[in-house]
């Protein structure tokens, strides 16, 4: 996190990109920073919401969760992605670096650009609860009503993204409900336990990072074995709730592969000998083989160790990774699920006498469960090949997208 000293160097270091209004003089309470992420382009008009923005939103949380200390800072850069329409993913991986780079808690990054939309047909706004980074555009409210409309409209959606990093979910009498337009309409504020779950989220959030204690390791082997101590259960809950098992929903090449090669096994008597030669003790520990490596394949080949880049050991970025690769893992143990229970029910409506006959196991009953198996494993290892035919894009901004609105 961002300590009072750091948070007020920040201003004078980086002056003419930062600004970063007066702390309160309470100091029992912990910091949280937010980091507003604009381009340094941006017309005046949009400067001047930012601001805005930054104030009411800042006012708005020390009222709402009084038992910590804001500091919301707004980052011009010279640097900020200039696609148009803007990638959210881009934008994302671009605001998690700064949020490792100044020591922030969170970063919005807002444009006033259109984003581009991958799984809806419009988009204002991508939360990442993954790399605790959201993106904001403010390009429909822009066009749209009186300067009060647009700033209330703004101040809607920019609390819902914040919602979502702050780890709530969707609910229909707060504004956390989702919306296909963002609009001034009420609701534009968060129910008491809401603010509760928020205030329990954030006292984890506000403690000191691991490389700002003593103990911190310097080997990095050492310092990732560090905080999956320190954070078992945090990221453990923050894997198990991403919802993995839709990410072959969107997919298409890494189904199609397994799709066809799950197609393949059924149809050849040669994997039936194979399935039938392997001793059930060893098929589970080659199943367990086989999802381990093939989620490294796909975490090497989609260059997912990309994300969450530092230049040192830093807390931020190792949980990125870790939630990155576990998320990815369970993704694919949800698969391999998946395609026990499917192939279950194909081999369950085959003729046994068939299936008996390929397999060699001629006077013996068929063991159902254990064919599944080998074809759920085999799935498995085709569906990491296919993975790696999808583009580098499309399979990051399933993994690290935690919804558009």
């Amino acid at each position: 996190m961002m300590d009072r000293d750091s948070c007020c160097r920040a201003e004078q270091f980086f002056s003419g990109r930062i600004v970063i209004t007066s702390l309160p003089n309470e100091t029992e309470y912990p910091l949280v920073s937010i980091g507003l992420v604009l381009n340094a382009g941006e017309p005046s008009e949009v400067r001047e919401i930012a601001r805005w923005l930054r104030d009411t939103l800042e006012e708005s949380l020390r009222h709402d969760l009084p038992g910590f200390t804001w500091a919301l800072p707004i980052i011009y850069r010279h640097d900020f992605p200039a696609e148009r329409p803007q990638d959210p993913l881009s934008l994302l991986e671009f605001g998690s670096d700064l949020k490792i780079e100044y020591g922030l808690d969170f970063v919005l990054a807002i444009t006033s650009e259109p984003l581009l939309a991958r799984f809806d047909q419009s988009v204002n706004g991508v939360p990442s609860v993954m790399l605790e980074t959201g993106v904001l555009s403010i390009a429909r409210q822009l066009d749209q009503g009186t300067p009060r409309y647009v700033r209330r409209s703004v101040l809607g959606l920019c609390r819902h993204v914040l919602g979502h990093l702050f780890g709530l979910d969707h609910s229909e009498d707060t504004v956390m409900r989702p919306r296909e337009f963002w609009n001034a309409a009420e609701p534009l504020d968060w129910s008491i336990k809401e603010k509760k779950e928020i205030a329990a989220m954030l006292q984890e959030i506000a403690d000191p990072r691991l490389e700002e204690t003593a103990e911190a390791a310097r080997s990095p082997l050492r310092f990732h074995a560090q905080v999956l101590v320190r954070e078992g259960a945090s990221l453990a809950r923050e894997i198990l709730t991403f919802r993995s098992w839709m990410m072959i929903l969107h997919l298409g090449r890494f189904t199609a592969a397994t799709a066809v090669s799950i197609i393949f096994l059924f149809l050849s008597a040669e994997a039936w000998e194979m399935g039938a030669a392997i001793g059930s003790r060893w098929l589970d520990l080659i199943s367990f083989l086989i999802l381990i490596l093939a989620t490294l394949s796909l975490y090497f080949g989609q260059n997912l160790q990309a994300v969450g880049r530092a230049d040192r050991m830093m807390e931020q970025a190792v949980r990125s990774r870790i939630i990155l690769f576990g998320t990815l893992f369970v993704g694919l143990a949800s698969f391999w699920i998946n395609l026990f229970l499917i192939s279950l029910g194909v081999i369950y409506l085959l003729p046994d006498s068939v299936l008996i006959s390929w397999s060699g196991l001629a006077g013996k009953a068929l063991p159902m469960a254990h064919f599944a198996k080998i074809m759920a494993t085999f799935g498995i290892l085709a569906s990491s090949l296919g993975g790696n035919l999808e583009e580098e894009h499309d399979l990051k901004a399933v993994l690290v997208y935690t919804e558009e609105t």
